[in-house]
């Protein structure tokens, strides 16, 4: 369906003046006809509030997904668990020097225990919606 600047001020409620400064702000042009068409109109007098009204939307409900997620214990601290499995380590350190294993053995499992933080490290890149950066810049996947 086409509209005149008449007809749209009547459909819509909205005045001439106001009518031309939403279309033209949004360069909408007119058909061979004078008329514009209906998605011209609603582009031009709700398109960028509807948009922002779903990004509203979108931002509270990623939002409120995380604090459900926190609530349900879905979500760990990685801080706390990268100082848990530090402690952990440790511990395993010192038997493992004590133990009668050979030298070679003793390196093969502190090899394995030296691993921990890069195991974190790849979870949580794994984990995070977030993108990817490399010196400021994002990277692309």
């Amino acid at each position: 369906m086409r509209w005149s600047l008449d007809a749209m001020s009547r459909e819509f409620n909205f005045s001439i003046p106001m009518l031309r400064a939403s279309l033209a702000k949004n360069n909408a042009v007119p058909g061979e006809d004078g008329c514009f068409s209906t998605t011209q109109i609603c582009d031009a007098l709700y398109g960028a509030l509807h948009l922002e009204k779903i990004r509203t939307q979108c931002a509270m409900t990623e939002r409120i997904t995380l604090e459900n997620q926190i609530t349900r214990a879905e979500v760990l601290n990685r801080a706390d668990l990268a100082a848990g499995f530090a402690g952990l380590a440790d511990a395993m350190v010192s038997r493992i020097m004590t133990s009668k294993l050979d030298r070679m053995e003793k390196e093969d499992l502190l090899k394995d225990l030296a691993g921990i933080p890069v195991i974190l490290a790849d979870t949580a890149r794994r984990q995070t919606r977030l993108p990817r950066s490399k010196n400021g810049q994002a990277e692309e996947e």
